[in-house]
């Protein structure tokens, strides 16, 4: 029996030999992946390289600004202590020079009117009221030292008298008369006797007047110098 089909027939498409085999693909996406991955990989090496270099760059800055700093704390501190100094040593003439103006000052102020009421008191007889403001210590040491510097509490004043003093700093320059030798020894131990009178020197004198004279006529000159300790 002869069987004859006569359904159309479907013709089969020719592959067109200009289109690549499917096995070819694969290979070339995974190459183009892989140099995607090394290039992004390289490229973050790049990145991270030029921040570490960078960073190192920040450090030695900051390290040179640290040290910088450093520098200038010393250098300000060396100035400040040598401004402290210069401070100080002008400080110092400041109090000496007020220390000297006011020395100065006090010296203008003193005035001799105790130290001249003790000089009254001593050429006033004892019976009127006179006398000597003793330092009772260094009067029985100069007793001790020369028994003939003991006061006469009775002697009479008016033998002798003051002619004329003159101020030269802490000194006294003192000059007058006296009737004899014995008034200017009595006056000169009341004078090293008292509490306001340091040291007195031996008096200088001469005798005035003729010796034909009585005595009464002739008198002595005199003149000494004695240290005041109490102006007040």
């Amino acid at each position: 029996m002869i069987r004859i089909n006569l359904a159309p027939t479907k013709k089969k498409k020719r592959r067109s030999r200009s289109s690549a085999p499917a096995g070819d693909s694969a290979p070339s996406s995974a190459t183009a992946a892989q140099a995607w991955v090394l290039g992004m990989l390289l490229g973050w090496i790049a990145i991270g390289g030029v921040c570490y270099w960078l960073q190192g760059m920040e450090e030695d800055a900051a390290d040179q600004l640290r040290r910088q700093a450093v520098a200038k704390n010393k250098e300000a501190d060396k100035i400040s202590k040598e401004i402290d100094e210069e401070g100080l040593k002008r400080r110092e003439e400041q109090v000496k020079q007020m220390e000297l103006a006011e020395k100065k000052l006090n010296a203008k102020r003193r005035t001799p009117v105790f130290v001249m009421y003790e000089l009254s008191s001593m050429l006033t007889d004892a019976a009127a009221g006179g006398g000597v403001d003793k330092d009772e210590e260094k009067y029985r040491a100069g007793i001790a030292a020369d028994p003939q510097s003991a006061i006469n509490e009775k002697w009479d004043p008016t033998g002798l008298w003051i002619n004329g003093i003159e101020q030269n700093g802490p000194t006294l320059a003192i000059e007058g008369q006296a009737r004899d030798a014995a008034d200017l020894s009595e006056f000169t131990r009341r004078l090293r006797a008292s509490a306001r009178f340091g040291d007195a020197t031996s008096p200088d004198f001469e005798r005035e007047g003729s010796p034909r004279d009585d005595d009464e006529a002739r008198y002595l000159n005199w003149s000494l110098s004695v240290q005041v300790r109490r102006w007040k």
